[in-house]
């Protein structure tokens, strides 16, 4: 068959047209990575940055695994930057006080949460009792309404400027995602009870991870809140521990970019 110069010009262009439709590369890590290395490298500690860099192929393999087992907004990032719509809701939620054989104690019976966090509750629960350690539920799942409402009084109270530091306004709580608790006597002598210590030692083995640590107010927005715990999954919490100094801010930074950097490049 002969094909004129013109013939071969028109499938060129097709073919051309055909593989910008079809890629023929898929999109790498090493692709998403660059994207977001300047952000990290400017935004996270030497020791932290430096272990991500130099160790890539792990890093990136433990992070697939992370957001694989992702499944109901686990790892969505809100903050003061930030937040959720007005009409968030979290799926499932159920009232605690419903669920039969409770490993753990209430200290109100409105207290609901995501059901997707009241199984790995039920475990932590289990386990802490099995060391003479009871675990008490405070406060769990909160509406946009309810937050409003809540950050609209501590601002009559102690005025904006104070409040910001601990206390969240509306569309920028943790708890509008219903995978959050609050624990104990939610003031910072929790830290030092039984159940405290318990838990900062052993929440992350079940899941859940302490979103405002001690001494990282700078980086979270809001002062140590020992009592405060987020329900992220076990591999995102081992995740958690060994690439991003344990500091959940850190990591749920890094995902929240790593995802929009991600769906940029498809």
């Amino acid at each position: 068959m002969y094909f004129t110069p013109k013939k071969i010009f028109s499938l060129f262009l097709f073919f051309a047209f055909i593989f910008s439709i079809y890629p023929n590369d898929k999109i790498s890590d090493e692709d998403i990575y660059k994207k977001v290395y300047t952000y990290i490298s400017k935004r996270f500690p030497k020791q932290i940055f430096n272990k991500i860099n130099n160790n890539r192929e792990i890093f990136f393999k433990d992070l697939n695994v992370v957001l694989k087992n992702e499944k109901e907004d686990e790892l969505i990032l809100v903050d003061k930057l930030n937040f959720l719509d007005k009409s968030y809701e979290p799926k499932n939620i159920i009232l605690l006080y419903d669920v039969k054989d409770r490993k753990y104690l209430l200290e109100r019976y409105d207290i609901y949460l995501a059901k997707i966090a009241e199984r790995p509750l039920q475990k932590l629960a289990e386990a802490a009792k099995k060391e003479g350690i009871e675990i008490m539920i405070s406060s769990g799942y909160r509406s946009y309404i309810y937050q409003a409402n809540l950050f609209s009084k501590y601002v009559n109270l102690y005025g904006k400027k104070d409040v910001q530091f601990f206390s969240a306004p509306p569309g920028a709580s943790q708890h509008q995602l219903g995978t959050v608790i609050d624990l104990g006597s939610i003031d910072d002598s929790y830290a030092d009870t039984a159940e405290g210590k318990w838990m900062f030692k052993n929440a992350w083995k079940y899941g859940w991870s302490l979103s405002y640590p001690k001494d990282m107010e700078h980086i979270t927005g809001y002062k140590w809140e020992s009592w405060h715990y987020r329900y992220l999954g076990v591999e995102a919490c081992k995740f958690q521990k060994e690439w991003f100094g344990d500091i959940q801010q850190y990591m749920l930074e890094f995902i929240d970019l790593w995802k929009k950097e991600k769906a940029k490049l498809n």
